[in-house]
């Protein structure tokens, strides 16, 4: 049992002292909740989150791409049938980042349970369930599928799943596992206390992934199964290629550590992230980062759309990694000095998110593959506008 002296002393070591300084006012079963709590913190890497400060000046290079709309027939069929002979050969996995709700687009529940047009069979988890079986029904195979909660939709996104048969998959390929918490600091680097005997935690971004899947044992599972690449994607793309055969055979057959999918910009002044070289490590830059001639480079032009395929050993490699945490300026639920509860109207402190492709820098080499924006990409990141919820009904309705 984690005793009150030992955390006090750890929390003294990082100035942490007031997580404790309602402890004599908790009931024993409260105390050891948070003594547990605060034992789980790493309290160690508080200090470097909020010295994180201004990005440094670095060095921004091009990495080139493959544009699919410009591989000859015969190559494209080759790439096409590599990718679905390594389908059949059970080498692939699926991958899916499902740990947002879908607040923003005006929904109650996981945003994956958004529909197209009021009905299950239309949800983004549908749509997506749909597109492993083509690929199912292409290679002959059952393709596993691992799909990342957070604390927040998990109970909702399995109630989901086993309410609607899982969409004509089996029960047994789909696997949940819940990503992380983070704690959330405060400007001063105080972690902040939602109440008395407990500590403000936070699902800690897409990042974390890679330690979750460690943590419930399934990058172990996919190596014991004989996986070599792993397909990763986000909820929000209402037209994704899930397991798409053509990029599986050109990631394999080029041979780097990750292969990622973009689409050319819109404009050379879209604010999104592309995909480069940032100190001769492969990168997402975001598009502060880029000054206005290397926003029109003609080669710093992949927008990043979240479509990836790993090796299964560079995760292996990798998945231990300490990736810098990013700071969100946030509103957040807090105990003030005298025990007395604040709800903010404005941001207050700052959670602590992970951004997955973090570890792009970790790998020896990438390619990009530059696929039409028309056929699969079409965000669903807000209620209506651009990228909305309601461009994505129309779609889906004409």
């Amino acid at each position: 049992m984690t005793t009150y002296e030992a955390i006090h002393t750890k929390v003294s070591m990082y100035h942490q002292e007031h997580l404790v300084d309602f402890y004599h006012e908790l009931d024993e079963h409260e105390q050891q909740a948070l003594l547990k709590q605060i034992d789980q913190l790493d309290l160690s890497s508080i200090p470097s989150m909020t010295a994180k400060g201004e990005q440094t000046n670095t060095s921004i290079t091009a990495l080139p791409s493959q544009s699919a709309l410009e591989l000859a027939d015969q190559e494209k069929a080759q790439l096409y049938n590599r990718g679905v002979s390594l389908l059949s050969e059970g080498k692939v996995a699926v991958v899916l980042l499902a740990g947002g709700q879908g607040t923003r687009l005006g929904h109650v529940g996981p945003k994956g349970t958004v529909t197209m047009d009021d009905t299950p069979e239309t949800s983004l988890f549908a749509l997506q369930a749909k597109q492993i079986q083509a690929q199912q029904r292409e290679a002959n195979v059952q393709i596993p599928w691992y799909i990342m909660t957070s604390p927040i939709n998990d109970k909702d996104t399995r109630t989901f799943f086993a309410d609607n048969h899982y969409f004509g998959l089996k029960k047994e390929q789909v696997t949940f596992f819940i990503q992380d918490v983070s704690p959330a600091i405060t400007p001063e680097g105080k972690i902040i206390l939602a109440d008395k005997g407990q500590i403000f935690q936070a699902p800690n971004g897409n990042g974390g992934v890679f330690t979750s899947m460690k943590k419930a044992g399934i990058l172990k599972e996919m190596k014991a199964n004989g996986i070599e690449w792993i397909f990763f994607n986000n909820i929000d793309n209402a037209l994704v290629q899930v397991a798409d055969p053509l990029f599986i055979g050109y990631a394999d057959r080029d041979g780097a550590d990750i292969s990622t999918k973009s689409v050319k910009k819109v404009t050379p002044s879209e604010k999104v992230g592309v995909l480069g070289q940032r100190d001769g490590k492969p990168a997402v830059i975001e598009y502060s980062e880029l000054t206005e001639e290397e926003r029109h480079h003609p080669l710093l032009q992949d927008a990043n759309i979240g479509i990836h395929l790993f090796k299964l050993d560079f995760l292996y490699r990798t998945a231990d990694a300490s990736l810098p945490y990013h700071l969100a300026h946030k509103k957040i639920p807090s105990i003030a000095t005298d025990g007395t509860k604040i709800n903010p109207v404005e941001p207050n402190g700052y959670k602590l998110e992970l951004f997955y492709f973090d570890v792009f820098p970790l790998a020896s080499s990438m390619t990009i593959f530059q696929v039409d924006r028309e056929n699969e990409f079409l965000p669903v990141k807000n209620k209506t506008g651009q990228d909305s919820l309601e461009e994505a009904r129309a779609r889906f309705s004409s």
